[in-house]
């Protein structure tokens, strides 16, 4: 209770087979305005977004039944062989999975209502209406949690030929929450030279062509756009048309030479059509037996 109170979200469980909500705590309706009997016994497929629904199976697949982390030496960049107990393993036979979707909002006409009358008061409720209007049937949640795994007890009244059925049962123990976002959040300053300005990095790969085949996690509480929203599109989508020139020069010159390309300071649209200041800093990574280009990595540092 005082882990969901200070992460301000719920507790649920998730049954990896089929997606049943097992189990939801009451504060769930604190996030998505429905009660724990709206969610129970029901197909969370059925309230996530249907963009979100292949990349939530990724998620509530690939069950390791004894996981281990796999740590690098730091000088060598070899892999660090480590030896967890199976006492261990039996007592936590999963995996950690941290990700983000979109979850149906159940609409609340009073709360809708008093906001719509209120947005002319002042220039804050308007900005908070139009960072609401975006998505407003669905609201982005972070999940943080573990797959668990275990045996039914069998009773006895089942037969033999359901026992195979007892024995790959697992699920999804997770809390989800609102993603804090960042460029509204108090952080404390840096300390240095502008001690007015803070930073959030992220890391992107891109094809040659300047789409996204990857992007961190991490953006999401920057520019609002989930992972999977923006693996296919271009960069060039999200860039303010007066830096388009300037770009396209530093894209020309990532593919031509073999050192990193910095670009000069950009704004990079959020999916409330606000702009960011971004920099980008481009290596082309090329594979060394056909020495074509096999993609660009991004290390895009966003100035708050």
């Amino acid at each position: 209770m005082l882990i969901l109170q200070a992460s301000e979200g719920f507790l649920f469980v998730v049954d990896c087979d089929r997606g049943r909500i097992l189990y939801v705590s009451e504060s769930v309706s604190q996030v998505l305005n429905c009660s724990q009997m709206d969610l129970l016994g029901q197909s969370w497929f059925d309230i996530l977004h249907p963009k979100d629904v292949a990349k939530v199976k990724e998620q509530l697949s690939s069950l390791d039944p004894c996981p281990r982390d796999r740590l690098i030496d730091a000088k060598t960049m070899l892999p660090v062989k480590t030896d967890i107990p199976q006492s261990l393993c039996r007592l936590c036979p999963g995996a950690r999975r941290s990700f983000f979707c979109r979850m149906k909002l159940k609409s609340n006409n009073n709360q809708i209502k008093e906001e719509s009358d209120t947005s002319s008061s002042s220039r804050s409720s308007t900005k908070r209406k139009s960072k609401l209007s975006v998505d407003h049937k669905y609201r982005v949640i972070q999940c943080t949690g573990y797959l668990k795994s275990w045996t039914p007890i069998k009773n006895e009244e089942q037969d033999s030929e359901s026992e195979d059925n007892l024995t790959n049962h697992s699920s999804l123990v997770a809390i989800g929450r609102i993603p804090p976002n960042v460029l509204e959040s108090n952080v404390p300053p840096s300390l240095d030279n502008h001690p007015n300005i803070r930073h959030v990095l992220f890391i992107s790969r891109h094809s040659v062509d300047g789409k996204f085949l990857f992007i961190d996690q991490r953006a999401t509480l920057v520019i609002g756009f989930l992972p999977q929203e923006m693996l296919g599109t271009s960069f060039y989508d999200y860039f303010h048309h007066e830096d388009i020139p300037a770009l396209a020069e530093s894209h020309k010159m990532v593919i031509q030479v073999p050192e990193k390309v910095t670009t000069q300071v950009y704004r990079f649209r959020c999916k409330d059509n606000t702009f960011i200041q971004l920099q980008s800093e481009w290596k082309a990574f090329k594979n060394p037996w056909t020495t074509d280009i096999e993609y660009i990595i991004a290390k895009n540092t966003v100035f708050l």
